[in-house]
């Protein structure tokens, strides 16, 4: 029987490269995209159409996965937020929405799948950003972007904790400044190179690395 993940985001971007790297290299995997016609058809992915920031949404994978095996999950799916963040007016319905995708959604998938990751002796991986580190701001601003990957690393942190008696892991990972949408063409790091760096780290994951805030090359980063 093939190893089984699922991934959020998964129809552009890191999402979209993870999904592709893992699905050939023999895993079936669950991509759960906002639109299925964006992934296609790739051989060993099936495509879940789902709108994350509706959680009655998210509450479906509970029965759809009913008796699924996952070994793993990763939240992939994020949003930069409001163009504006730095000191001065910010957008408070936009603040909201990005603490909903980057905060709440990672907490909400994990949640749902705790079961079948349990099944899996699974390990769920959150996306985050080394923007979100308090002990590695030294230059301020971005406080949408900062503050909701802060937020998303505290869910990592208690969920490690609160999923470690079933055998689960959890663990924040920051992916490297990459040239995506988000990240811009000025970025130093290819999809390609960043995806193949956090693969590498996560296939070494063990239970003793949850709860840890990692770079993607599996060293420890600062909360």
């Amino acid at each position: 029987m093939p190893r089984c993940l699922l991934i959020t985001g998964a129809s552009r971007g890191l999402g979209r490269a993870l999904t592709e790297a893992y699905a050939a290299e023999g895993w079936r995997v669950h991509a759960i995209a906002r639109h299925a016609h964006d992934l296609g058809t790739v051989p060993n992915v099936w495509v879940h159409e789902m709108e994350l920031t509706d959680r009655k949404s998210i509450a479906t994978l509970r029965t759809r996965f009913a008796e699924e095996r996952l070994e793993l999950v990763i939240n992939n799916a994020g949003t930069w937020g409001p163009k504006a963040q730095d000191l001065g007016p910010i957008d408070a319905e936009a603040w909201i929405d990005a603490f909903r995708v980057n905060a709440m959604v990672p907490y909400y998938v994990a949640e749902a799948l705790a079961d079948p990751l349990a099944r899996g002796r699974g390990t769920v991986v959150t996306i985050t950003s080394r923007m979100g580190s308090i002990g590695d701001n030294g230059s301020g601003g971005d406080y949408v972007y900062r503050s909701s990957k802060a937020a998303a690393n505290m869910v990592v942190r208690s969920l490690a904790r609160d999923l470690a008696p079933r055998g689960i892991g959890a663990v924040a990972l920051h992916p490297g400044w990459v040239r995506t949408e988000m990240g811009g063409p000025e970025a130093p790091l290819s999809i390609q190179e960043s995806v193949d760096m956090m693969r590498r780290t996560i296939a070494g994951l063990t239970l003793k690395d949850s709860g840890k805030f990692l770079n993607l090359d599996g060293n420890a980063l600062p909360w």
